[in-house]
């Protein structure tokens, strides 16, 4: 076995690769756990961007996220480890509404900055889970 192993995109417009010629796996698993790369508001399917609102943004990354999660054998309910970017402070209770939707006790580690996001996106996700 490798120390690290990719995890494949489980729909084909989540392969950022592939559709935006992005420099990175989807996730890696290593040592037990699977570690997503940053994800933004795609269409799982299509790979088609999808800007929204922070919480219509939001819903679709833990989504998808919840696609790759169980692709790699892990779920959301097993996640360690959030980074959170936002592109405006003034959203960071916005962003927590819509985040206890998908983490309502236990939360994970997470960090949350604001930082101008790839392609105009108000949210991206990158996650840390256990296998």
């Amino acid at each position: 076995m490798a120390i690290r192993d990719v995890v494949e995109a489980p729909a084909p417009g989540l392969d950022l690769r592939r559709h935006y010629g992005l420099h990175q796996s989807p996730a890696i698993r290593a040592r037990g756990l699977i570690f997503c790369s940053g994800m933004v508001a795609v269409h799982p399917e299509t790979g088609e961007r999808e800007h929204g609102t922070v919480p219509s943004e939001t819903r679709r990354i833990f989504g998808n996220l919840d696609l790759l999660l169980r692709a790699a054998g892990s779920s959301l309910e097993r996640l360690v480890q959030v980074h959170a970017m936002i592109y405006d402070r003034i959203e960071y209770d916005v962003l927590n509404r819509t985040y206890r939707e998908f983490v309502p006790s236990g939360p994970p580690a997470r960090t949350v900055w604001s930082c101008k996001i790839e392609s105009g996106f108000k949210v991206q996700l990158d996650v840390v889970a256990m296998e």
